[in-house]
């Protein structure tokens, strides 16, 4: 049974739910009940799925540019489904034509605008698609909170940094010494040789939990268990390993000691983006060596910011706790990474003078 130009009609409302209620409830029944209106239903389902074809992403940076390719693509897709979707209706309109060529002067009616309702699907899919790459996604929504976790860390070892200097005027223990190794993190020696070791006592001495100084923008952290702790906290100098902490600290040295002050300055940041490939302590077949293989400076690695936020930019804790995040590494003309005319480092470098900020390892 051949279908009239009517019944096509509720077939196409049904396909893009653009009918009444009634109408739907029409189609659905025909395209059940008859078999031409199932095929003409299913060649509609395969010439426009080609529309779906455009998938949702996560919002990159060269966002405009993609979006415009996008919509080319959408663009070249409406063109390929529409020259689909006119042969198919052509073949039904040849059909129907050659079973009513008798009674075509009793039942003349306007061709359906095909066009009209696939311009409409068209435009529906570029709204969609525009939506898709604008609004603002998953993947951004879980960067802003990793570094809005990361700020309540800072913050947090800004506090227990307080109250640690305020019950301890000499913390000797954790100093190292100027012209030694301090990226020895995990040495467990008598003699300080990393300058994570101070960080370490506020974790031990109870002042800031361990899960504080772990960035939750750091892919390689590990952070400590509570198992770990109470097994090892009294017997450890220092975090067991560089994934255990996922911060910088200023050079805390036999001359240049944290003490409480008016000034304000950078006490510690995001994790140093320079040396963030020197070797851990414990696994380290070569631990005993006072310098690493040294790193010259290049040009890439005086720009890059830390990799706890995929080399976006970095939160700095100032001695007074408060914590701002910066888009570079320069604060007040100064590198927090680097030390001021020095390119190449082997582990043992000191800051010039109280001025120039050098965050480590």
């Amino acid at each position: 049974m051949k279908l009239s130009q009517q019944e096509q009609q509720i077939i196409l409302d049904f396909y893009f739910r653009c009918g009444s209620e009634e109408d739907i409830v029409r189609g659905r029944d025909l395209i059940a009940s008859n078999p031409e209106a199932a095929r003409l239903y299913d060649g509609l389902e395969e010439t426009l799925t080609e529309l779906d074809s455009i998938k949702y992403e996560p919002c990159p940076e060269n966002l405009s540019d993609l979006t415009v390719a996008r919509l080319k693509l959408a663009a070249s897709a409406r063109q390929v489904g529409q020259a689909n979707l006119e042969q198919l209706l052509e073949a039904e309109s040849k059909k129907s034509t050659a079973s009513s060529a008798t009674s075509s002067a009793k039942t003349r009616r306007e061709p359906i605008s095909f066009r009209k309702f696939f311009d409409f699907a068209a435009a529906g899919a570029a709204i969609i698609l525009i939506s898709g790459v604008a609004f603002p996604t998953l993947s951004y929504m879980r960067q802003q909170s990793r570094q809005t976790a990361c700020i309540k860390n800072a913050g947090l070892i800004g506090e227990g940094i307080g109250r640690m200097l305020n019950d301890n005027d000499n913390l000797a223990e954790t100093r190292v010494a100027a012209g030694s190794p301090w990226w020895k993190i995990g040495d467990q020696s008598q003699q300080s040789q990393s300058n994570t070791r101070f960080a370490w006592q506020l974790v031990k001495r109870d002042y800031v939990k361990s899960g504080a100084f772990v960035c939750p923008g750091h892919r390689n952290a590990a952070p400590l268990t509570s198992e770990q702790i109470t097994r090892q906290l009294k017997q450890l100098q220092d975090f067991p390993s560089r994934n255990n902490i996922s911060y910088s600290f200023i050079i805390i040295n036999d001359k240049n000691a944290i003490t409480k002050s008016s000034s304000r300055r950078i006490i510690m940041g995001d994790l140093n983006p320079v040396f963030r490939s020197i070797p851990i302590c414990g696994k380290d077949p070569l631990a005993n060596r006072t310098e690493f293989e040294k790193v010259l400076l290049t040009q890439n690695l005086k720009q890059m910011c830390s990799p706890n936020h995929n080399c976006k930019g970095q939160n700095i804790l100032y001695t007074d706790g408060s914590v701002e995040p910066i888009k570079d590494r320069m604060v007040n003309g100064d590198d927090i990474f680097t030390i001021q005319g020095v390119d190449t480092y082997a582990g043992t470098e000191m800051p010039n003078s109280i001025n120039d900020v050098f965050l480590v390892p």
